[in-house]
């Protein structure tokens, strides 16, 4: 098996490809999603149509965005941590 490193570089491993299909929670909320949605379409005309789209559309740029910044600093703030608790390791070896 190769390091976790090694299948991040080859793109096995890409943390904006989550499957969350196992969360209960988010698929109800799909779900609710998708019948609004549908319920919206049927009495929307064309014009009304694309513009909810439009909206849809930037909901999802606005998320991908977060999902992104929301990793990055997560990630960094592990790392801190993690150089912390080695600086500090000494401490608890008195």
């Amino acid at each position: 098996m190769r390091s976790i490193l090694t299948e991040f570089a080859y793109g096995n491993i890409n943390p904006g490809e989550q499957s969350c299909a196992k969360d209960p929670e988010l698929k109800e909320a799909n779900v609710l999603v998708s019948r609004i949605n549908e319920k919206l379409h049927e009495r929307l005309n064309t014009e009304e149509t694309e513009l909810l789209e439009k909206l849809a559309d930037a909901h999802i740029e606005v998320n991908s965005l977060t999902a992104i910044q929301s990793l990055l600093y997560g990630y960094k703030l592990g790392v801190i941590m993690t150089a912390e608790a080695f600086v500090t390791s000494r401490d608890l070896i008195t």
